[in-house]
């Protein structure tokens, strides 16, 4: 009886660590277009600056620039997962109509009122790191109103357009968002 039960402990153990492997292995969804400073970036969206050989560095220097605005590290980032998405609105927890979000990873539209964004600075991804970096889903923080100090150092770079080179014009009016008093 002794050896039975032993046998079935050993098959029960084999079959929790099979299970624990399987679920290690499974499907965790697409794989990263590219990864910036061990975060991971999808691009689902034909915007011409997501087609353009410097997409990396500019994701890369947009996420510094914000970093820096919200006191945060890249390692706060590690294993979040962005995606620049084509479609007008994003998932955002049921919220209807979001143009970003995080929710554990970020998901930005490149696109404004239905006109396509002509570079990667222009998202909102600013903003959606500020929830990363500091949480504050009800926007407490008065740092949300005051943007002035990352479109300074995003300033000056070109966008992209079908037809060529644009200027990558700043609108810091999609970062921010009043804080609320409750």
């Amino acid at each position: 009886m002794c050896v039975w039960r032993q046998r079935q402990r050993r098959m029960a153990r084999a079959w929790a660590l099979a299970a624990l492997l399987a679920s290690a292995c499974a499907d965790r969804g697409p794989s990263p277009d590219f990864q910036v400073q061990g975060v991971g970036v999808l691009v689902r969206s034909e915007a011409t600056f997501t087609t353009q050989a410097d997409l990396p560095a500019r994701v890369e220097s947009t996420l510094r620039a914000a970093l820096d605005y919200w006191g945060g590290t890249f390692e706060q980032l590690a294993g979040v997962t962005i995606t620049l998405d084509g479609a007008s609105t994003v998932e955002c927890r049921g919220v209807p109509g979001a143009i970003a979000c995080y929710d554990g990873d970020i998901r930005v539209s490149t696109l404004d009122a239905g006109v396509t964004l002509d570079c990667v600075e222009q998202t909102a991804l600013v903003h959606e790191v500020g929830h990363a970096v500091i949480g504050d889903r009800d926007h407490h923080d008065p740092r949300w109103m005051d943007f002035a100090p990352v479109a300074e150092a995003l300033s000056g770079r070109d966008g992209y357009q079908p037809d060529g080179a644009t200027a990558c014009a700043m609108a810091v009016s999609r970062w921010r968002h009043p804080p609320c008093r409750h």
